[in-house]
């Protein structure tokens, strides 16, 4: 999707915009609720910061007007469940960016509700929300799809796994199979010249630093990484340019790196050919497309130094803070304001949700995009 198509969605949902009412869901570091202290809350890396969902919510209200802000899921679906005898849902659009709880379910339980209430949100369907939480399971599949992936294991703690699928492979990285790419990652989890090494005290070691009773395990992909964003808008899925991510001081995205941001962002064409560039976008549509994919995702890659590239995590619902690789390309590859990331997000969510005859109710017209 080019420039000018963007720009045609963006002025045309201008005109609409005022008919929705914005509501945001996000879970803040300082805002977590003391009367929720019975939740088992995320490693709150996965939180916003103030300063974070202040440029968030002010690019939401300049698009909208005014929104509604709910700080954890609780507030939201006490909220509704109060007032579903009169609340009209028909215009209302959901921004869930709430992430708390320690299973593999948690980022699907608001877009669950929101569909058991009627209420638009932007981002896929819970199932496919709570597949892209299991990073074995979508990879064994998306490998059957002729996706390319790394080897991967799972791994259950005190157990044992067939370290023969490994055995051309130098260097092992091991990964929370349910969290955030970086949630947990240290150093520590690259694992080199693995074989002459107790790796299942390693792995144990582990997944007790995680907190968990499984870890997946991979071979480690040395070369670029780079980040890809995909959208999809009338049944169709488009893929944007890669964005490679420069990561300083490490050859991973730490838990520490991703905290610290200490990593920086350039368009991937500028050091790899335009035909790797290609391939890399065209399996990621695929991917979206196998995976069922709604409105938008990010998925990442490693490359290594043959041109060779291996999907390696996806986001279903990605970071859109302004230090990540979608606020690179918008602002900086694409020259948008960073609001126009929540405007574009707003009108291809609309759009899907009126092309969907599951959803659509007689009072949702589609608008003409």
């Amino acid at each position: 999707m080019n420039c000018n198509e963007i720009n045609i969605i963006l002025k045309k949902f201008k005109s609409e915009r005022f008919k929705y009412t914005a509501w945001i869901i996000a879970n803040i570091n300082e805002t977590v609720q003391s009367e929720e202290s019975f939740i088992k809350h995320t490693n709150f890396s996965e939180f916003f910061s103030k300063a974070e969902f202040a440029s968030i919510a002010s690019a939401i209200i300049s698009i909208f007007g005014y929104v509604r802000i709910f700080y954890s899921e609780t507030e939201f679906i006490n909220h509704v469940i109060s007032k579903k005898e009169s609340l009209n849902t028909d215009n209302i659009i959901v921004f869930n960016f709430s992430r708390d709880g320690i299973h593999e379910g948690k980022k699907s339980l608001i877009p669950a509700f929101c569909n058991l209430f009627g209420i638009k949100y932007l981002g896929s369907n819970p199932f496919v929300i709570s597949l892209l939480r299991n990073k074995f399971i979508y990879t064994t599949f998306l490998k059957s799809m002729g996706i390319p992936v790394p080897i991967s294991a799972l791994y259950y703690k005190n157990g044992s796994i067939e370290y023969k699928i490994f055995k051309d492979t130098r260097t092992l990285i091991i990964k929370n199979n349910q969290e955030s790419a970086s949630i947990g990652m240290t150093d520590k989890c690259l694992i080199q010249n693995w074989k002459n090494k107790d790796i299942n005290y390693i792995l144990n070691y582990e997944c007790s630093i995680m907190n968990t009773d499984k870890i997946l395990i991979q071979e480690f992909i040395e070369g670029i990484e780079c980040e890809v964003f995909v959208v999809k808008y009338k049944n169709s899925y488009h893929a944007f340019p890669p964005i490679k991510i420069a990561i300083h001081n490490s050859k991973i995205i730490t838990n520490e790196i991703s905290d610290t941001y200490d990593y920086s962002f350039s368009l991937l064409s500028l050091e790899l050919n335009d035909n790797i560039c290609r391939k890399i976008m065209q399996k990621t549509e695929l991917a979206a497309k196998y995976l069922n994919i709604d409105d938008y995702a990010r998925f990442d890659y490693r490359i290594n130094t043959n041109g060779n590239f291996y999907l390696i995590d996806i986001a279903g619902s990605p970071y859109l803070t302004r230090h990540s690789s979608i606020d690179y390309l918008f602002t900086e590859v694409l020259g948008f304001q960073y609001s126009d990331i929540f405007l574009y997000l707003s009108a291809i969510s609309i759009k899907n949700y009126s092309q969907d005859v599951n959803c659509k109710s007689d009072s949702n017209k589609p608008l003409d995009l």
